[in-house]
């Protein structure tokens, strides 16, 4: 993320402010532009009142570019919807800017946003079926309940993962998205994800309950991001992907604030020019230094995974299929 001034005063403002704290100005962020001043209300999204969305409306019913990727919101009429839909958007907003600035489709042939997102509550009956979170053909359910820290972090220790975040949920299923869109079906794009991360024809079924039946293999850490990747190679691509997500809108926001050195470039398209060697280099010591700030501190652990050197070639295959296109 990049440092933001407010477009009146001059003082700093940061991603998530619907007003300067400094002079009062509402503020509006227009992707690829920046803050822009709306001292009357106008060019608000239309859901800036219902979430605080502070990004600007560009749709003809007044939705904003993150927000038109919305397909269905929670149930308002359940207490703590309301909320849960707020934190969810917060969420996907930095993951939809991303994107946006990595110029990546975020439209479908017809021009329609995609891919687009269900945010969906379990149903209230306890005997239905509970809303699981996934893709198909562009369409992201997200269960609402993920929005909870509590419920998150009950998820996280009985999955046992080290990490869990809902940014995160956002860039791994995105990334099931672009394995359709960018590779096209073409069998020379599908090659070359397969000599990287195996043939996804495999079941899919079957290799996720092998998964939770027998766990990863014993090696998974020398050759895959996390152990959930080790499960099929849809999964090895989508955690692969959010890892180099996570590792470009970090150094970017890194490089803002100079906590990595000065010959990186600042903005995010350019970060991703880099070969993912560079990029490795520099995210492993600045996140060994912030593991290590947040053991000071009594926090847990900011990055816990280790980028071996299958792990990076496995990143570079995703910097490069992203630079394509």
């Amino acid at each position: 993320m990049r440092r933001f001034d407010c477009p009146s005063c001059g003082h700093e403002v940061f991603f998530a402010n619907t007003a300067c704290l400094s002079c009062g100005t509402a503020l509006v962020y227009a992707p690829g532009r920046g803050f822009l001043p709306s001292t009357d209300g106008d060019g608000f999204c239309a859901n800036r009142e219902a979430i605080g969305c502070n990004w600007a409306g560009e749709s003809p019913d007044g939705l904003c570019l993150s927000c038109q990727h919305t397909l269905i919101v929670p149930d308002l009429t359940v207490a703590g919807n309301a909320e849960r839909w707020a934190r969810l958007e917060a969420a996907k907003r930095p993951v939809i800017r991303a994107l946006h600035h990595l110029r990546l489709p975020l439209t479908d042939a017809q021009g329609q946003p995609a891919p687009v997102f269900e945010l969906k509550g379990d149903p209230l009956a306890s005997d239905a079926p509970k809303v699981m979170t996934g893709h198909d053909n562009g369409t992201i359910t997200l269960n609402i309940a993920e929005a909870d820290d509590a419920e998150r972090a009950a998820i996280r220790q009985s999955l046992g993962e080290p990490y869990r975040t809902l940014t995160g949920h956002f860039r791994h299923e995105v990334a099931h998205h672009y394995w359709q869109v960018l590779t096209g079906g073409e069998p020379a794009r599908l090659d070359a994800l397969r000599a990287v991360f195996g043939d996804e024809r495999q079941d899919y079924a079957a290799a996720l309950e092998a998964h939770y039946r027998d766990g990863p293999p014993p090696d998974w850490s020398q050759h895959f991001i996390s152990a959930y990747a080790s499960s099929h190679p849809w999964e090895d691509f989508a955690e692969t992907w959010a890892h180099v997500m996570h590792l470009l809108d970090g150094l970017e926001t890194a490089r803002a604030f100079r906590l990595v050195p000065g010959d990186l470039p600042l903005d995010l398209a350019d970060l991703a020019a880099l070969p993912m060697a560079r990029l490795a280099e520099a995210w492993a010591a600045l996140s060994v230094a912030l593991n290590a700030v947040n053991q000071a501190m009594g926090h847990e652990t900011f990055y816990p995974f280790v980028l071996t050197p299958p792990v990076v070639a496995k990143m570079e295959a995703v910097r490069q299929m992203i630079q394509r296109a």
